[in-house]
């Protein structure tokens, strides 16, 4: 409130955009995000039902529905936590069931990313704020998985949320803000279990500015630095190099998981004991700061968090054994999958995949990385601290995956804002003509292949981004059932009978979720099988085997199709293979496209009245 009324202090002098930024930067600012949020909104909404449900989506879709129907039975931490199931399903009750509707919560978590960098408005500065909202509203990873009904886009939001808490509280700590900070937190832990890793890194980060601190008061420095307890630099490498060798060492020796963050974490607490004593570290800047508060604020924080993950993780207090769950099963579950390397992707997966994308922010984020680095703030260095951190948290834990790309592109967003402020700042010199002419051109290639990514290629198995899409074939068939279904029943035919196979219940679920004529089966039950409509997997053999599908028609159709790119063939002819990739999406490795397909058998009933219902 104070700076607007600065700003309404000062005249203005006419009415250009470059005087008004100049007179009212900080409702200037306020348009330029605004238009960035309302603009993003707008191009998460734009065609978003067109792509067919990717095979989480159609889970999650599931759940939610269930959780509508009043069928949905708690935790489980196979499809993570139960938090936007409750927000799909209220998406549902209000505006019905949809392909949008499933998506909105995703969506929305994406406009919220937009916004957030707001209110670190005054420690980034307008040039960070504007680039981070940019990057977040249409760079090609944010924009398509903000548009994907899964839970990373909430989870991104929330993880970004903390922060922005976090640094509010230690800049000028506030009664409630702890408990908003509990809220956040047990808000992320019942979406995704992802928020361990983001409790990991956010406690690396203070252990290791703490033993900063304690550095600094032993060496008799306490000249204020800028960005209020910002200090030295030092801790970066003594705690990232560290953190890298731990997990690369992990990973090589597969040791347990819990082993080496517990390492890890006894040695930082270690080199915080070797600089100060307890009593010493109890007058830390940070500990200070947080000792603001008084300590009933941090107890309502800790009841609010219970009381939250409570809720959510016991149905509203129907499923009393969900709250252990919550703390249990999550963390279990993730620690076993840690051997099963889900995807099958290599370590360095994230190293093209974000870079083949977000080449111009890579750069950008570089960039920014050694600003901070000269000009360290607390900030600054949180944010390159949480970057590098989530690059070797991700690349370490065994399950990769195109989404989880997000969680790593939200911190570099505001590093490539830094870039931005530091290419500004020498945008006098002779030599940046030539820099801003490669940069338009890097900028107009990366929002190219935002949209080829987003609406061309939106699920096109040769995208990086794209995996386990249901195709459009599927979709047409479950269309062509429902209409003949329709039909037959508006002619005194009756219902159209549909048999699943078990195998693929995952679209089936949603896209036949209340279909009355519906039916299971299995290799066990298929010689009982008869429908008008059967779907199964070739290999379960359930066609052949069912005596009353015998005069059926057979069509094999795809039901999610792949590409497995086998990165190492890519270097064919001096990386000619990444050339022809960038440029048209021309796989180097055709043999390995292909598709995981289903046998569509209809029996000679549904084909007479398609041909009545065509001829009608």
């Amino acid at each position: 409130m104070r700076a607007m009324t600065r700003e309404r202090g000062v005249p203005l002098e006419g009415w250009s955009p470059l005087e008004f930024w100049r007179r009212r930067p900080e409702t200037a600012l306020a348009i330029a995000v605004g238009a960035m949020a309302v603009a993003g909104l707008v191009l998460r909404l734009v065609e978003l039902a067109e792509r067919p449900l990717h095979h989480d989506e159609s889970i999650d879709a599931w759940y939610s529905w269930q959780f509508l129907e009043g069928t949905f039975e708690g935790y489980d931490p196979v499809y993570h936590g139960p938090l936007r199931f409750y927000l799909t399903a209220a998406f549902f009750w209000v505006f019905g069931e949809s392909h949008t509707t499933a998506r909105m919560v995703a969506v929305l978590a994406g406009v919220g990313l937009i916004v957030l960098p707001w209110f670190l408005r005054r420690s980034l500065g307008p040039a960070v704020t504007v680039t981070a909202s940019a990057v977040l509203a249409f760079s090609p990873i944010a924009l398509y998985m903000t548009r994907l009904g899964r839970e990373d886009s909430l989870t991104a939001f929330i993880t970004l949320a903390m922060m922005v808490v976090i640094v509010r509280l230690l800049d000028r700590p506030r009664l409630l803000l702890p408990a908003l900070l509990g809220f956040l937190l047990a808000a992320g832990f019942a979406v995704k279990e992802t928020t361990f890793i983001v409790v990991f890194i956010f406690g690396g980060f203070f252990l290791a500015l703490l033993a900063e601190q304690a550095a600094q008061q032993n060496s008799g420095d306490r000249a204020p630095r800028p960005g209020g307890f910002a200090g030295w630099s030092w801790m970066l490498p003594a705690g990232l190099v560290p953190m890298g060798i731990a997990f690369g060492v992990s990973a090589y020796y597969e040791a347990e998981v819990f082993v080496t963050l517990g390492v890890y974490g006894v040695l930082l607490v270690m080199v915080i004991l070797m600089q100060a004593s307890p009593a010493q570290i109890w007058g830390l800047p940070m500990v200070q700061a947080a000792r603001r508060v008084p300590w009933w604020g941090w107890a309502l924080a800790a009841a609010v968090f219970l009381f939250f993950f409570a809720l959510w993780f016991t149905v509203f207090f129907t499923n009393s054994a969900g709250f252990l769950d919550g703390f249990t099963e999550g963390i279990t579950y993730w620690r076993g999958e840690q051997d099963t390397n889900r995807g099958s992707e290599p370590w360095h997966y994230y190293l093209y995949t974000i870079g083949l994308y977000e080449y111009l922010v890579c750069i950008l984020a570089v960039i920014g990385t050694v600003h901070v680095f000269r000009n360290p703030t607390f900030v600054g260095k949180f944010l390159v601290w949480t970057a590098v951190a989530s690059w070797f948290s991700y690349s370490w834990a065994s399950e990769r995956f195109p989404w989880l790309a997000l969680h790593i592109l939200v911190p570099m967003a505001f590093l490539a804002g830094y870039g931005v402020q530091v290419l500004w700042r020498a945008r006098r010199t002779a030599w940046m003509l030539p820099v801003w002419a490669v940069l338009a051109g890097l900028l107009a290639s990366t929002l190219f292949v935002s949209w080829r990514s987003n609406y061309v290629n939106q699920r096109d198995p040769r995208e990086l981004l794209t995996q386990v899409h249901t195709t459009h074939d599927y979709v047409d068939t479950v269309h062509r059932i429902e209409a003949l279904n329709e039909y037959s029943t508006s002619v005194g035919e009756g219902p159209v009978t549909v048999a699943v196979d078990t195998a693929i219940s995952v679209p089936n679920l949603w896209y036949f979720r209340d279909y009355e004529g519906r039916q299971w089966t299995d290799r066990a039950s298929a010689q009982h099988t008869s429908a008008d409509f059967v779907l199964a997997l070739p290999e379960s053999g359930i066609t052949g085997a069912a005596p009353d599908l015998a005069d059926h028609q057979t069509t094999r159709m795809p039901l999610r199709d792949w590409w497995a790119p086998q990165f190492e063939s890519y270097h064919d002819g001096w990386f000619s293979g990444w050339g022809n990739w960038l440029v048209d999406r021309e796989v180097w490795n055709e043999g390995t496209l292909g598709s995981t397909d289903f046998d569509l058998s209809v029996s000679p009933r549904a084909l007479a009245l398609e041909a009545r219902m065509g001829g009608g």
